[in-house]
């Protein structure tokens, strides 16, 4: 890959992580709505639990086949100048996954309350909570359709390098969402889940706006002989499973939640939004900008180029994911506080909410190396080993939410506790099996990497904890907007000083990640103040 290309991806890369950044701020302002408009009201856990059968039905038909199937053969079909080929086999997939849509839906929906007792242990049935879950979960399953079609228009404009629209449509979505969560979340449960359901609809109809002159190949046919399609479903069915895999795992630990106190499941929920803001914003959009670069590079056979690309795109999120999860660690309760204390709240439930997050940090780390590493099996047209090894991590989760649940006293943050064992493991077997199977060595190759990158976070997560002992931060349980200014200012004042010790360390370290992303931040903001020095 040459300097054009390399700086071409860079662009891509930071486009992504702009869209995602904004994704991923509206999703948190969604979910301190939920917090603060409807958790008052006792309905907000319920309104969460609500979308599992929603996700998994996604998750089923098309999450992982986006990454793993559409975006690799379509890309490899453009690239040999075989466009309708890959749209006999696109075409095909999307027909039938909306088949399937209406067949497993009308399971869900005849089956909800069987279903419900699973996805919600501590609920017992035929009470107030498990019959408002039972009516949520109905309303919303028909979103579902919407956001398997706006995924896969997100896919076709992936594999088209149109990365924008692709990636700024989820932001629509969020904003549609927090409208309906402003109008009707203090009045009704049931009409905030029916805006989040036309919030979904029109996501799809403004994707397809984007995509629909790339739908000139399709056709409502199903090629199912086609030696392409044949190609994507081997892909797409194992890459299936494994993403369904990650929304059983994210539906266990809720469904343990839910044995607990009230508003526990809102508050594990706002934790793990915490952590996937930064896993968003670096791990998975590098990786979606990453994966039609390693896949061509496959394609064509360029093995020391994809070798590069991939130990560059692990280290570069490696270098932001690890002194984010330092950050999360150092200031678990201050940003809790900072990000959902916009009303009363008690200086027991922001403790609580920083335990839950300081729980659910260290996932961030082993998190966004399976993002990466999937992509990477993605590229290679392996899903097999992803799938088998999310398969495995649903026993690790299962048997660790027992333990923590029944053998200790941390309540609900237990299964925090359990998701990070499960990631931890799930990361480390990648790493194995992607070495033996490559012949790549990720962890000796980047082994000088990670003990640089950590000696750096250590010394800077140092300065972090001395200017916490010496800045306060406010604790009063009330809420006013001056109060909220000093909780920002006061994390802000800490964080400076460790962030220049982390910058200067990382260069006397000779971090070429960390130089690179100053270099590149450098370039942006001459350009935005027109001084070419």
């Amino acid at each position: 890959m040459g300097l054009k290309e390399e700086k071409h991806l860079s662009r891509t890369a930071a486009l992504v992580m702009f869209a995602t950044l904004l994704s991923r701020i509206t999703g948190f302002l969604r979910t301190v709505l939920i917090k603060n408009i409807m958790s008052p009201k006792g309905y907000s856990d319920e309104f969460l639990v609500a979308f599992s059968l929603p996700d998994l039905t996604f998750e089923l038909l098309v999450g992982g086949a986006i990454a793993a199937a559409i975006i690799p053969v379509l890309s490899s079909s453009i690239s040999k100048k075989n466009e309708r080929e890959g749209w006999k086999a696109i075409g095909t997939f999307l027909n039938i996954t909306v088949l399937a849509f209406f067949f497993i839906s009308i399971i869900f929906y005849i089956f909800t309350p069987s279903f419900v007792g699973i996805v919600a242990i501590g609920y017992e049935p035929g009470t107030e909570k498990f019959n408002l879950v039972v009516k949520l979960t109905r309303i919303l399953l028909p979103s579902s359709l919407f956001m398997i079609l706006a995924g896969q228009c997100n896919g076709v404009l992936n594999a088209y390098n149109r990365f924008a629209a692709a990636s700024f449509g989820p932001v629509l979505y969020n904003l549609c969402v927090m409208m309906s969560i402003i109008l009707f979340g203090a009045k009704s449960v049931e009409l905030t889940t029916f805006g989040v359901m036309i919030s979904a609809m029109i996501y799809f109809i403004v994707q397809l706006l984007w995509t629909r002159k790339h739908f000139s190949f399709y056709r409502p046919k199903l090629y199912i002989r086609n030696e392409t399609f044949l190609k994507l479903i081997k892909l797409a069915v194992p890459s299936l499973a494994a993403s369904a895999v990650v929304q059983v795992n994210a539906i266990i630990s809720r469904s343990f939640s839910t044995e607990f106190a009230q508003n526990s499941v809102t508050m594990m929920n706002n934790a793990n939004r915490t952590w996937q803001l930064p896993l968003g914003i670096f791990a998975q959009s590098l990786g979606v900008a990453m994966l039609p670069t390693l896949s061509s590079q496959y394609a064509l056979e360029e093995k020391e180029e994809y070798r590069r690309v991939l130990n560059n795109g692990i280290r570069t999120v490696l270098a932001l994911c690890i002194p984010s999860t330092m950050v999360l660690i150092a200031l678990n309760r201050e940003i809790m506080q900072i990000l959902f204390k916009w009303s009363s709240m008690s200086v027991y439930e922001v403790a609580m909410n920083g335990l839950a997050l300081l729980a659910y940090a260290p996932a961030l780390l082993f998190q966004s190396v399976v993002v990466i590493l999937n992509r990477a099996f993605y590229s290679i047209q392996n899903t097999r080993i992803p799938l088998l090894v999310g398969l495995g991590t649903i026993g690790i989760n299962i048997a660790a939410n027992l333990y923590f649940t029944n053998h200790t006293d941390f309540g609900a943050i237990g299964t925090a506790m359990a998701y990070v064992l499960t990631v931890m493991v799930n990361a480390f077997l990648l790493i194995i099996l992607f070495s033996r199977k490559t012949g790549q060595a990720l962890i000796p190759d980047n082994f000088i990497f990670l003990a640089k990158t950590t000696a750096v976070t250590i010394i800077s997560g140092i300065i972090l904890w001395i200017f916490t002992m010496i800045i306060p931060f406010p604790t009063e349980q009330s809420f006013s907007i001056g109060k909220k200014v000093l909780e920002i200012l006061s994390v802000i004042a800490r964080l400076i000083p460790s962030f220049l010790v982390f910058i200067v360390t990382s260069v006397l370290f000779k971090i070429d990640e960390i130089r690179r992303l100053l270099a590149v931040i450098l370039t942006r903001i001459r350009k935005i103040t027109g001084n070419p020095e």
